[in-house]
């Protein structure tokens, strides 16, 4: 859990409040020029006394600081992270949307280009969710949801993403595996091999009834996991993700609660 009291005042929100102060200070140094070199030549009139009543405007910038801080810069950064999670980030979970992925699939292939190295897509669909569904409502399925995430971002390495791809689908992306096609087949197999043992797990799903009484729902809900490897110049992604729904497929087909990679004629 992220310290609030840490987050809420970063350095984004800091440069937000310059910014502010040095435009409030802008203004009146503008104020100043016109009445000192304008208005004061065509009127005859001396400057304004009131508008050194409070001091120095510099001063008074200065002590309205910690105002505009609360009620201007601390809003606007909460809207723009707000903005940014609805465009980026699955609503119910907070994984990466689809328009996230796309962005991180192609990172993944510029790094396996670069470095020479393969990178994997995996599909996943969950086995048992219609069932859950139908039986307990869509509050109970979206509970499930959330706890797929969950085990999903905790089973997964460092610099890896995994996003929700619609319904009960998810995607993950593995990147700077082996230049060895072997090897890296071997190590994206032990990441879902990892994720299907953690989503295996039974579900226990606590949910308040209108009476106010506590219903415990248990559950298994099992996953089918396709993979497909790429590296360097291989397909772009609209490719990789039917193969990796090919070979997840395959997986539903085998039986489910199992990993099939995508094998293409020259890598058979």
């Amino acid at each position: 859990m992220k310290n609030n009291s840490v987050t809420r005042y970063s350095p984004e929100a800091a440069k937000v409040v310059v910014k502010v102060l040095f435009a409030i200070l802008a203004v009146e140094l503008t104020i100043m020029v016109c009445f000192e070199w304008v208005l004061v030549p065509l009127l005859g009139q001396e400057f304004p006394k009131w508008f050194f009543e409070f001091g120095d405007p510099l001063l008074l910038v200065l002590l309205l600081a910690p105002i505009i801080y609360h009620w201007v810069a601390l809003p606007m950064r909460d809207a723009q992270k707000k903005i940014h999670e609805m465009a980026y980030h699955d609503a119910l979970t907070h994984l990466p949307n689809r328009r996230l992925l796309n962005d991180r699939i192609t990172q993944a292939m510029a790094v396996s280009k670069r470095k020479g190295c393969f990178g994997a897509l995996m599909a996943l669909d969950l086995d048992n969710f219609k069932p859950l569904n139908d039986d307990h409502g869509h509050v109970v399925g979206d509970m499930l949801l959330v706890e797929v995430a969950m085990r999903l971002t905790s089973s997964l390495r460092e610099g890896d993403t995994v996003a929700r791809f619609g319904g009960d689908e998810f995607v993950v992306v593995l990147s700077e595996l082996s230049s060895d096609r072997q090897e890296a087949m071997a190590q994206a197999e032990r990441v879902a091999e990892k994720i299907r043992l953690a989503l295996a797990a039974d579900y226990s799903l606590r949910v308040s009834k209108p009476n106010g009484a506590d219903v415990l729902i248990k559950h298994r809900c099992t996953a089918s996991i396709g993979v497909a490897l790429f590296i360097q110049k291989d397909p772009d992604d609209s490719d990789l993700m039917k193969q990796a729904d090919a070979a997840m497929y395959q997986a539903k087909e085998s039986g489910r609660n199992s990993i099939r990679f995508f094998q293409d004629a020259g890598n058979v």
